[in-house]
């Protein structure tokens, strides 16, 4: 988008006024929603899914960008299950954009005696895989 409309501008010499001024705006277009779009993307790996508003106080895993925390007695991690289907970041981390209705998808961890009260119990079983399906 950028380097074609660009490359128009540049090299037509017989616009009119009114067409140059159109190519101009064009490019300017291209060019900030460009740059929208680099600033909002490197964003999108640094913490955990903001756009999870019921978090309980789930606690952040930021190595793999995973929410966890206690429920009912066992230790529960943020997933990718319909959410791996678009998600383009680092493998191994949990989709920080993608949530159905506010709720993410969240799994079981597989640890031996996970027994837990609070989500701060949850910290020594934060990387460990699924121990089931990953579900909303």
């Amino acid at each position: 988008c950028i380097s074609e409309q660009l490359i128009k501008a540049v090299v037509s010499t017989q616009s009119t006024g009114i067409l140059a001024e159109n190519q101009f705006l064009v490019v300017m277009k291209c060019l900030v929603f460009a740059l929208v779009f680099a600033v909002c993307s490197t964003f999108q790996y640094d913490t955990c899914n903001k756009l999870f508003t019921d978090t309980k106080d789930w606690l952040c895993n930021e190595g793999n960008l995973c929410w966890y925390g206690c429920q009912k007695g066992s230790c529960w991690s943020q997933c990718n299950g319909a959410g791996a289907i678009e998600w383009d970041g680092p493998p191994g981390t949990c989709n920080t954009r993608y949530h159905l209705n506010t709720h993410i998808e969240w799994c079981w961890l597989a640890a031996g005696g996970n027994k837990c009260s609070t989500n701060a119990d949850c910290a020594a079983f934060m990387n460990q895989p699924c121990s089931g399906t990953c579900s909303v």
